[in-house]
């Protein structure tokens, strides 16, 4: 009986030696011509950084800024990045082909989303994909620096405009309310409050502040104008009396943010800070045309 199992064995690990050495043979070792092809993912380069931030128009544009800073030693390629913020609504990617030469730092802008509200703002991870000099493709993270704490006051902003807006919507009228002619001419802006009958919140409105165009008739902000607003109040109307800011008429022509109202406001959910609240394209004519009545200036030519 023993004789007749040897030759099965015997098979047995001859097709499993054979096995063996024909995975070994599609097996691609390093420096064989098999191993040529697509590189296989790589880490990203030391002496990459990077940063947030935004200028005063990309805030207007609803834009953030990331800055990526090159120390590599040679030209980085990238193709695309995404960033991930506590603070911040997922999405917001950016598409290359891009160069960045090395020692130089560039800055890319991204279309922002919505904000979070649970937890911290920060700190944003910039999740790259680039190519190394060997043609490899680089995938890795790079914590980003925040120096002038943009992401706090995104997440801030966008959470404090969410809880308002829980509460009541505000809304300048859409003509500018004025009596007398000229330089004596005065001027109100009425700012219509209509809550939103929700079950709770509240809001509390300590001041308005000025704007790069516009003031308080009396000094620079409507300090004196205070309101408590619940969501289950009935509608209501405050008039700010307004005064150009400034007369020169550079003033007028190179405004940007002259006509949007900052709110300062606390929530009952506990966030606080300036709550805009922006002139419609009606209003902005009218505003614009009592700012050069009052400041005397000449009128623009009609066309």
């Amino acid at each position: 009986m023993r004789g007749r199992l040897v030759l099965p064995r015997l098979l047995s690990a001859a097709l499993v030696l054979a096995g063996v050495a024909a995975t070994a043979a599609c097996t691609a070792q390093p420096g064989d011509p098999a191993a040529s092809g697509p590189a296989a993912t790589a880490a990203l380069p030391d002496g990459i950084t990077a940063s947030v931030l935004q200028s005063r128009q990309d805030v207007v544009d609803g834009k953030l800024v990331v800055q990526l800073d090159n120390g590599t030693g040679a030209a980085l390629e990238f193709g695309s990045f995404d960033v991930e913020a506590p603070g911040l609504e997922p999405g917001l990617h950016f598409d290359g082909p891009r160069t960045i030469p090395d020692g130089r730092s560039v800055q890319y802008r991204v279309e922002l989303g919505g904000t979070r509200c649970e937890g911290e703002a920060g700190p944003a991870e910039i999740m790259l994909e680039a190519v190394v000099a060997d043609g490899a493709t680089a995938v890795g993270t790079v914590e980003a620096d925040d120096p002038y704490d943009t992401l706090p006051r995104l997440q801030n902003s966008g959470c404090l405009a969410g809880a308002v807006e829980d509460v009541a919507t505000f809304t300048l009228a859409e003509h500018l309310r004025s009596t007398g002619s000229g330089t004596d001419r005065r001027a109100f802006l009425d700012i219509a409050v209509e809550p939103t009958g929700a079950a709770s919140g509240s809001v509390d409105l300590s001041e308005v502040l000025g704007t790069t165009l516009l003031s308080a008739e009396d000094g620079l902000n409507w300090s004196t104008t205070t309101a408590h607003v619940e969501a289950s109040d009935d509608p209501s109307t405050f008039s700010l009396p307004v005064r150009p800011a400034r007369c020169d008429p550079h003033a007028g022509a190179e405004d940007k943010r002259g006509t949007i109202l900052p709110l300062v406001v606390t929530t009952s959910e506990g966030w606080s800070g300036q709550y805009e609240v922006r002139a419609s394209a009606t209003l902005k004519q009218d505003l614009f045309a009592y700012f050069t009545e009052r400041c005397g200036l000449p009128s623009a030519p009609v066309e």
